[in-house]
C-alpha cells in the first residue's frame, strides 16, 4: 500500500480492519498509556513512598480548597459592604442572612491564615521530597558505578559521571520541584475554575476555553524546552570533562606553556554553555509575553460579556479576582512545564548510566574468609577481547604462578601485560578460558571473592587527602598500630617515623606533601597491610628515580620465597628479582625465561 493510501485509513477503525503495519485505535491507546506510565514524570513520582505522595497531594488539595473558598467568600462580603443583598446569587443569600460582616471578616482572615499554614507545610514537604530524591539518585548512581565490573567502568568516561552526580541530578531535583509545583498549580487552577463556574457558568466557560487554548499554544514551546534541556546537559558534561582533564593535566599544561590554549578551550566550552542557557531563557521569556497578551485579550472579552449581560458587581469583582489569580498561575504553570521539560533529560542521563552500570554489576559477595592458595594461581587458555580491536588483548594464554614465586611480565606497550595482570588479580573475567586457583576454576562470585586476596600497586599511587595512618587504615580498617608499623618498614617506608607527626602526617591532596618515591612506598605498605596472597606491581617503579626504585626493589626482594608477586614492567631492578620473566607481544606469550628453578 502506498504512503498516500495509508494516510486515508480512519483513525477509529477496529484492529481487525487495519493492515498489520498500521496501529489501530486500541494499539495507539496502549502506546500512549505506556508512554505516559514510563515517562519521566511518572517514573519520578513512582519513586516516592505512597504515604509521602498522598501527604503532598492532600496538602495541595487543602491549599487549593482554602484559596477557592476564600475567593468565594468575597461575594457575600462585597454584597454586605454595598448593602446589596438582593444582588447576591441565590446560593449566597442564606449565608448572608446568617452572618454579619464582622463574622465574615473573621472567617476570611482565619481562612487565609489556614491557607498560609498549609502552604508552609506544603513547601517544607516539597523541599524534603526534593532533597530525598536527589540523595536517592546520587546514592543509586554511585552505588551502581562502584558495583559495576572493571570492564564496564573502564569503558565509561569518569568526568561524565562527575557531571551527572553533581550537576545533572541537581537539575533532576530542580525538575522534580517544578513537577510538584505543576501539580499544585493545576489543582489550584481546577479549584478556582470550579468556583468561577459556580459564580457565572457562561463567563467562566469562556475563560476556561480561552485558558485551554492558551495552554495548547505552549505545547510546541515545551518540545523546544526539552530539546534545549538535552543540549544543556551535553554542554554541562563537556565543560565538566574539560575542567577535569585540564586540572589533572595542569603540570603538563604549564611545562609545555599551553596555559593560553587551556584557558581558550575552557572559555569555548563556557561560551557554548552560556548560549544554551540564553536560548532557554529566550524561549521562556517569549512564552511569558504571549501568555500575558492572551490573558489581556481574554480579560477584556470577559468584562465586555459581563457588561452586556448585566452581571452584578458582587459577582463580577470576584470573577475578576479569580481571573487575576489564574493568570499568574497559568504563567507559573507554563514556566514550570518548560522547566520540567528542560530538566527531564537529566533523568534519561541518570537512567542510562544506571542501566549500563547495573548491566555490568558484579555478583554480591558475603563475608567468607579470603582465598589463600597453597599451590598455584593460573590462567587456562584465557582470552580477552576489547570492542573495536582487531585482535584480542590477551589471546589464549596459559600461565601458572606457583605460590611464593616472583614472575615478571615484560614486553612493548600494548602487548597485553596489564590486561593479563588484571586477569590474575580478578579485576577482569576472561571471555574464554578460566582463572584457576589451586585447581578450582573461578567465575562470577568466586572471582570477586578472590580479589579480596589480591593487592595492587600501580604506577600512579592513589593517596587520599588525609594522614598516613588514615590512608593505611583505608585498606585494612581493623589494623593495629604495630601492624601499620610493620607494613611501613617492610615497604622501606621507615622515613615516616622520622616525620614530625609520624603516621599522623597529613599527606595533602593526592599526597602532594610527599615525593613520588615516598608516595609509592606508602602505597606499597598499604598493599602489604592486607597481607595479600598475590601482590601485583603494575609499572610501580617506572616513574621513580634510581634511589626510590632501589628502595622498593629491596623491599620486594625481602618477600622472595614468602609471597607470590607479579611484576609488570619494561625493564629495571624489579625484573632482576624475578624467578622467571614472561616475554609478551600482541597479546601472546613469546617465550618464558626461567632465571631460577621454579616448580610450576
Amino acid at each position: 500500500m502506498s504512503k498516500g493510501v495509508t494516510k486515508q485509513w480512519p483513525a477509529v477503525w477496529p484492529c481487525s480492519a487495519r493492515p498489520p503495519h498500521i496501529p489501530c485505535v486500541t494499539q495507539r491507546a496502549a502506546i500512549a498509556r505506556a508512554a505516559i506510565m514510563n515517562g519521566p514524570a511518572i517514573t519520578i513520582l513512582r519513586g516516592l513512598p505512597v504515604p509521602q505522595l498522598a501527604g503532598l497531594l492532600m496538602l495541595m488539595l487543602g491549599v487549593a480548597l482554602t484559596e477557592g473558598v476564600g475567593i468565594l467568600a468575597l461575594v457575600p462580603m462585597l454584597a454586605l459592604l454595598g448593602q446589596a443583598a438582593s444582588a447576591l446569587p441565590s446560593w449566597a443569600e442564606p449565608f448572608a442572612r446568617l452572618v454579619d460582616l464582622p463574622m465574615l471578616l473573621v472567617f476570611f482572615v482565619a481562612l487565609v491564615a489556614g491557607r498560609a499554614a498549609l502552604q508552609f507545610a506544603l513547601s517544607l514537604a516539597q523541599q524534603r521530597a526534593q532533597l530525598k530524591l536527589i540523595d536517592r539518585w546520587r546514592h543509586e548512581v554511585f552505588a551502581a558505578l562502584v558495583r559495576a565490573n572493571w570492564r564496564t567502568l573502564s569503558a565509561m568516561r569518569r568526568s561524565d559521571h562527575v557531571s551527572l552526580i553533581v550537576t545533572s541530578i541537581d537539575r533532576l531535583g530542580y525538575g522534580f520541584s517544578n513537577l510538584l509545583q505543576i501539580i499544585a498549580m493545576a489543582v489550584t487552577l481546577g479549584a478556582i475554575w470550579i468556583v468561577a463556574l459556580w459564580l457565572a457558568p457562561a463567563l467562566a466557560a469562556v475563560a476556561v476555553v480561552g485558558g485551554l487554548i492558551v495552554i495548547a499554544g505552549f505545547i510546541p514551546l515545551k518540545r523546544k524546552a526539552h530539546r534545549l534541556g538535552v543540549a544543556l546537559g551535553q554542554r554541562y558534561a563537556a565543560v565538566q570533562g574539560s575542567l577535569d582533564e585540564s586540572l589533572r593535566a595542569m603540570r603538563l599544561i604549564k611545562s609545555h606553556g599551553r596555559e593560553a590554549a587551556a584557558i581558550a578551550t575552557m572559555q569555548g566550552g563556557m561560551t557554548e554553555l552560556r548560549s544554551a542557557q540564553i536560548a532557554f531563557h529566550k524561549a521562556a521569556s517569549r512564552s511569558r509575553a504571549l501568555l500575558h497578551v492572551g490573558a489581556a485579550i481574554l480579560l477584556a472579552t470577559i468584562i465586555a460579556l459581563a457588561s452586556a449581560r448585566d452581571v452584578p458587581t458582587s459577582v463580577l469583582l470576584p470573577l475578576i479576582v479569580l481571573f487575576g489569580r489564574s493568570v499568574p498561575l497559568l504563567d507559573a504553570l507554563q514556566q514550570g512545564t518548560q522547566q520540567w521539560a528542560h530538566s527531564a533529560p537529566a533523568l534519561a542521563e541518570a537512567q542510562a548510566v544506571l542501566d549500563t552500570a547495573r548491566a555490568g554489576a558484579e555478583p554480591p559477595v558475603g563475608d567468607a574468609l579470603p582465598v589463600v592458595p597453597r599451590q598455584s594461581i593460573a590462567l587456562d587458555n584465557a582470552t580477552i577481547d576489547h570492542d573495536g580491536r582487531h585482535r584480542p588483548a590477551v589471546d589464549a594464554i596459559t600461565l601458572t604462578l606457583p605460590v611464593a614465586t616472583t614472575t615478571a611480565l615484560v614486553g612493548p606497550s600494548g602487548a597485553g601485560k596489564s590486561t593479563l595482570a588484571d586477569l590474575f588479580g580478578g579485576l577482569l573475567e576472561p571471555d574464554g578460558g578460566d582463572l584457576v586457583v589451586d585447581g578450582k576454576r573461578l567465575r562470577g562470585e568466586g572471582t570477586v571473592h578472590w580479589r579480596r586476596s589480591v593487592a595492587y600497586v600501580h604506577q600512579e599511587p592513589v593517596l587520599f587527602p588525609a594522614s598516613i595512618r588514615e590512608n593505611m587504615l583505608w585498606a585494612e580498617p581493623d589494623a593495629s598500630d604495630p601492624q601499620i608499623e610493620t607494613a611501613l618498614r617492610d615497604a622501606a617506608a621507615g622515613f615516616v617515623f622520622d616525620l614530625p607527626s609520624g603516621v599522623d602526617t597529613f599527606v595533602g591532596d593526592a599526597g602532594c606533601q610527599l615525593s613520588g618515591g615516598e608516595r609509592q612506598r606508602i602505597a606499597l605498605a598499604r598493599a602489604l597491610l592486607r597481607d595479600p596472597a598475590l601482590l601485583i606491581l603494575d609499572e610501580a617503579t617506572s616513574a621513580l628515580d634510581a634511589a626510590s626504585e632501589a628502595a622498593i626493589a629491596d623491599a620486594i626482594g625481602r618477600m622472595k620465597g614468602v609471597r607470590t608477586v607479579l611484576i609488570v614492567a619494561h625493564r629495571g631492578m624489579l625484573t632482576d628479582l624475578a624467578d622467571r620473566i614472561v616475554h609478551m607481544r600482541d597479546g601472546r606469550i613469546e617465550h618464558v625465561e626461567n632465571r631460577r628453578k621454579v616448580v610450576a
